[in-house]
């Protein structure tokens, strides 16, 4: 339970200064005021406010204040997930369109790779995977389950090892991760045509990476707009 304790004030902590509700440049209250506030030891507190210290978020100054450093300079990858899971939100540093912009880039990023280095059977089998999907044995699986394994699988044939990596983080952690509504309210049979073509145009080598931004183009275009708004 002491764990579990650790855990919920860690992340309050941390998404409190990734939200910016705790500014850089302010000092946190005594570790009393938190004991209290969520019902644990001081200990418990200290580990957190240890752990937010390792990853850079915090300055803790032996027999002084402990002061809130700026999320943007922290360099520990750890922060990313951090930011995609606790952060997101009107007022973040992280909002729901710069999470979705880098989704539908890194996509991009994938389909190059793969259509330059990927192995025909390797995009052949890809191919056969959709096609489960579309008309076969897999027709009423639920989409999601598709867009995995053919990012899954994409970023596999490329053969680069960071976004193989990746993708398995973006789906093993951040299960509630947004979508745009525009894609969200497509129907079943449209986004599984996409990665049908897709998946066509990889294996005809048939300027995949052309079709797959004038596909995600225009989300683009609403979000950097929405932005600039």
């Amino acid at each position: 339970m002491a764990g579990h304790s650790g855990d919920v004030v860690f992340d309050e902590l941390a998404g409190a200064i990734l939200r910016g509700d705790l500014p850089a440049r302010s000092t946190l209250p005594p570790e009393r005021v938190f004991a209290e506030r969520y019902g644990v030891s001081r200990i418990i507190v200290r580990q957190a406010v240890h752990r937010l210290a390792d990853l850079g978020l915090v300055r803790v100054r032996q027999g002084g204040a402990t002061t809130v450093l700026d999320p943007e300079e922290a360099t520990d990858l750890r922060v990313l997930g951090l930011l995609y899971r606790l952060a997101p939100g009107e007022s973040s540093l992280l909002d729901r369109n710069d999470m979705i912009e880098k989704q539908y880039l890194q996509g991009l990023s994938i389909v190059s790779v793969a259509s330059r280095r990927a192995a025909p059977e390797s995009l052949r089998r890809i191919e056969r995977l959709v096609e489960a999907y579309a008309h076969g044995e897999l027709k009423h699986a639920p989409v999601e389950e598709l867009e995995e394994q053919f990012w899954r699988a994409l970023a596999k044939a490329g053969g680069n090892r960071i976004f193989v990596i990746e993708v398995g983080w973006w789906y093993d952690v951040l299960r509630d991760r947004p979508w745009p509504a525009r894609v969200a309210s497509l129907p079943r049979r449209t986004r599984v045509a996409f990665y049908a073509e897709l998946a066509r145009r990889l294996v005809a080598r048939e300027h995949p990476v052309a079709y797959y931004l004038e596909t995600v183009q225009p989300i683009l275009d609403a979000l950097v707009g929405r932005r600039r708004a």
